[in-house]
């Protein structure tokens, strides 16, 4: 049995219909991505927090002309979906992994 991602992008060959061939139709996905703290990025889809943190707080940016705005300490069961847009991300400690930013992508480069 195919997956639907495979039954979407291609489609029989009508030269040879023992082959596949591209649709030529887009598809959309999310796009997983960890910037580095200070890293000034496109605005995502929503952030992730993957590293729980009681001590220091977390900051985010939405403005390239605009400072970090705390959005505070994550203590609990992570990791934790955030709807929020920022551009980039700080804190005390930081390291890269700490937070993914979630792009929605499209196989058309949409």
């Amino acid at each position: 049995m195919s997956s639907g991602l495979v039954q979407t992008m291609y489609g029989a060959d009508s030269d040879d219909n023992t082959k596949m061939k591209p649709k030529g139709v887009a598809f959309q996905y999310q796009e997983a991505v960890a910037p580095a703290a200070n890293t000034v990025v496109e605005r995502p889809l929503y952030v992730i927090i993957n590293k729980d943190d009681a001590t220091n707080a977390y900051s985010f940016k939405y403005e390239t002309d605009g400072g970090f705005i705390d959005y505070g300490k994550v203590d609990g069961n992570g990791p934790i979906k955030v709807d929020i847009q920022p551009i980039a991300w700080n804190k005390t400690s930081a390291a890269t992994g700490d937070v993914t930013f979630i792009y929605k992508r499209s196989s058309s480069g949409n």
